[in-house]
């Protein structure tokens, strides 16, 4: 039985699970805020001041406020076996280079299946606002493969995009988890570079190949946590997920970044015999 014939036709198109980072638009604080000084000195002053607006509560800014400085993606094609790992934008810290790269992957013959974690609430509505800044065009998001009628990457129950956090809560009936506990409760090695909330220092430091290793493992994480959850729906077997998984381990294990070939290793004999026993009623 070949590999396509393995997954139901939830799944049978290419899946790109992605993830972003951004910071503060420091454009933005000198412009709407009047704050002057470095990147670094404008974003924190930003965050400053977010925290006085929400009493306290918060310094994280709404997603139009924000400026895109990777998007990753982890790229698994179920009719080849192909796994890709990358940042179609690489180590720019040009946020138009991150925009287009992103829709220009879905302009694949056959458009693949977005997967995220709290895509719908945050990474989606940033990519789209930060577009519109730009007037940067994509017919491709709203008419994905000729099924706007039947599927869509904008509508919260459609699949053309899974929002699996949104997904695994019931789409918010029970309490949402952090993509990093989630991880590392499946024995995954979850977040191992840095934390979400260094990215603004890394980036007024110009750290952007840390950036795009950290968000490119984030990325990672969250397809191994959609293909676990697929076995669990009954979309493919456990078989074929760990076949699928030392295919994933042994390209990580190759890459030049001690972080990701950590990660690759770390892989190897997960998810365990144990995971994908099926119940017997």
């Amino acid at each position: 039985m070949g590999v396509r014939q393995r997954y139901d036709r939830k799944v049978d198109r290419p899946i790109a699970a992605f993830d972003i980072e951004t910071v503060p638009d420091p454009e933005l604080g000198r412009r709407l805020y009047g704050l002057e000084g470095t990147d670094g000195e404008v974003m924190l002053g930003m965050l400053e001041r977010r925290l006085q607006q929400t009493g306290e509560r918060t310094d994280f800014h709404a997603p139009p406020f924000h400026r895109v400085v990777v998007i990753s993606v982890a790229w698994l094609d179920p009719e080849s076996g192909t796994f890709k790992l990358g940042s179609p934008a690489g180590d720019t810290s040009d946020e138009v280079a991150h925009l287009e790269g992103f829709y220009r992957l879905l302009r694949h013959e056959r458009a693949p299946r977005l997967v995220s974690w709290n895509g719908s609430g945050f990474d989606l509505p940033v990519i789209q606002y930060r577009a519109m800044v730009h007037g940067l065009a994509a017919p491709e998001f709203y008419r994905a493969g000729g099924e706007r009628e039947r599927n869509s990457y904008t509508r919260r129950f459609d699949d053309l995009h899974v929002d699996l956090m949104d997904v695994l809560s019931g789409f918010g009936a029970s309490s949402r988890v952090r993509l990093d506990d989630w991880s590392r409760i499946l024995g995954l090695p979850g977040k191992t570079v840095t934390e979400g909330s260094e990215v603004h220092r890394h980036f007024a430091a110009g750290q952007h190949q840390l950036l795009r290793t950290y968000c490119e493992l984030d990325a990672l994480n969250t397809l191994l946590a959609y293909l676990v959850w697929r076995l669990h729906t009954g979309a493919l077997d456990a078989v074929l997920l760990r076949d699928l998984v030392a295919e994933i381990s042994r390209s990580l294990e190759s890459d030049e970044r001690s972080d990701v070939a950590a990660f690759g290793s770390a892989l190897v004999g997960w998810p365990g015999t144990e995971r994908g026993r099926q119940l017997e009623l």
